[in-house]
């Protein structure tokens, strides 16, 4: 083979690699695929930064981070609408494919020639591309990618100065998600055990642990920060935590059975559909078995001789053990594509020590197809004929599935028949992307109503809406993941309540299941 070892080369191939494929990544799949839920969720979060309102503190948000980013870059752009949203995630998404394909690369050690490694790397950012799938869950899958890039650090060095920028990585990391602090924590704790297991040597680590403490701290520091120019948001960040320990097993997730291969009804509906659930089903097994596997042979190694390859290796492995948690959490594509980047690595690692580098980009790159072809929009109306519409929304055209067109189209007729109820409406249980699209605030602190709440939380946001009742509601009544017990009727019931008691239900034939209210006159009259 010819070619010699030259980082700057790698890190150069990486930058145009991962920037390139995954600009061309965006450019094609962008007009596929919208949420009102989840996407919304992540959209109209981003609005409120940009209207000076505070995640966690005034309204039900994820982590600070994604809507900070979000707001900056959206802010830069001039653009809060829905096209801004993507492209601020298409900058997060660029940056953490650049740092993996980089990851591959640096593992790699030029046992290729120039243009085939420009060919694995480009390999490697498409399948990274593939599994940042939903576009707006790209921040947890790519600070995945960079809590590698972490544990890494720790592994090859003893350096405080490498160690203070692994613990700043973590820091960040857990501003971007307090689940990603927790699993980049038990990763760094993994690869410490594993360090002294190997050397022995606890004086060495002392002086790089308090450096990585101190990184920690001053990553985390845009907490502290929010709370000085924000006052009462760490209050609200302490209450989430603890009602997040209090909750049942701490569970943020409401769990679904793990699509084992072995459950995939063949012919139900066809034989590539069937093959793509068998893939997500194996991927699934690997979550634990590559992991588990690849830690045992570097168990057996001296680290004396490890290279490059066998540190990536090592550090992918405890990365994606303690992820699986989070896939198993919910055992959907969402949660896998998170959890399962750690696998990919080890495999293009092993694909390395069996000198099979490019056969194996290849077949992972075919597998990848099949494990997020039904839920990837692009791929699933192009390849398996699945039917979508069309919407527009800010004068962009999205391809998307036709409840949620017929959702949007349903409320957009129904705010247009009463005046002021477009900046004025109540929109539940998980529908926050009609406020994004509406530009307009909602009025209670529970955006995405998916879990039980007590009376005393209902009352509360009750006391909310009195202040400025809605002039409409939009319900969505449905019973999630074919539970009737979680209908919102069921969850909230005084909320519901409180709506059929004030609210008259609109009579004529609906667009969509979208169930819609108008203020009863007593009410309208306040």
């Amino acid at each position: 083979m010819t070619g010699s070892r030259s980082p700057h080369r790698n890190v150069l191939i990486a930058l145009a690699s991962g920037i390139g494929v995954t600009l061309c990544w965006f450019l094609l799949t962008w007009h596929y695929g919208f949420d009102l839920a989840d996407e919304g969720y992540y959209w109209y979060g981003s609005q409120r930064v940009l209207r000076g309102e505070v995640p966690i503190r005034d309204f039900l948000a994820y982590d600070i981070g994604r809507y900070l980013w979000a707001a900056a870059i959206m802010f830069v752009m001039g653009d809060e609408g829905i096209f801004g949203a993507h492209s601020a995630a298409f900058v997060y998404q660029a940056l953490s494919v650049c740092v993996g394909t980089w990851l591959a690369l640096w593992a790699l050690q030029a046992r290729l020639g120039t243009a085939r490694t420009i060919g694995f790397a480009v390999a490697v950012a498409l399948i990274l591309n593939l599994w940042a799938t939903p576009y707006y869950k790209v921040y947890d899958y790519g600070t995945c990618i960079l809590i590698v890039a972490m544990t890494v650090l720790i592994l090859t060095s003893r350096s405080p100065a490498r160690w203070f920028g692994a613990g700043v990585i973590l820091g960040l990391a857990a501003v971007m998600g307090r689940n990603h602090g927790v699993y980049g924590a038990a990763s760094a704790l993994l690869a410490l055990g594993f360090v002294l297991l190997k050397q022995g040597n606890r004086h060495a680590v002392l002086r790089p642990a308090l450096a990585f403490i101190g990184g920690t701290i001053l990553g985390f520091s845009p907490t502290f920060l929010m709370e000085l120019a924000k006052p009462g948001f760490l209050d609200a960040l302490a209450a989430g935590v603890i009602e997040h320990v209090h909750s049942v097993a701490g569970a943020t997730n409401i769990p679904l059975p793990v699509p084992w291969p072995w459950t995939a009804e063949h012919g139900k509906n066809g034989w590539v559909l069937w093959a793509c659930d068998v893939a997500k089903g194996v991927g699934f097994i690997a979550l634990l078995l590559v992991p588990v596997l690849a830690l045992l042979a570097m168990l057996r190694k001296r680290i004396a001789g490890f290279t490059e390859l066998h540190y990536l290796l090592t550090a992918s492995a405890f990365v994606g053990l303690v992820y699986a948690h989070y896939a198993y959490s919910r055992a959907d594509l969402v949660h896998l594509a998170l959890a399962v980047v750690p696998v990919l690595l080890i495999l293009f690692c092993c694909s390395m020590l069996g000198r099979a580098v490019l056969p194996v980009a290849i077949g992972v790159l075919g597998f990848s197809v099949l494990a997020v072809g039904q839920d990837v929009m692009i791929i699933n109306s192009k390849l398996f004929g699945r039917t979508m519409k069309t919407v527009v929304i800010d004068g962009s055209t999205l391809h998307t599935d036709p409840f949620i067109v017929d959702h949007i189209l349903a409320s957009r007729r129904a705010l247009a028949t009463v005046p002021g109820a477009q900046a004025n409406f109540l929109a539940v249980p998980n529908l926050p992307g009609l406020y994004a699209i509406n530009r307009s605030r909602m009025g209670i602190w529970e955006i995405y109503a998916l879990s039980h709440r007590d009376a005393g939380f209902e009352q509360a946001e009750l006391a909310r809406l009195a202040k400025l009742p809605p002039k409409m509601v939009l319900l969505s009544n449905h019973a999630l993941d074919n539970q009737p017990q979680m209908r919102y009727s069921a969850i909230h019931p005084v909320t519901y309540k409180w709506i059929v008691d004030n609210y008259e239900r609109e009579k004529r034939a609906p667009m969509s299941d979208l169930e819609v209210y108008v203020r009863k006159g007593s009410l309208a009259a306040q």
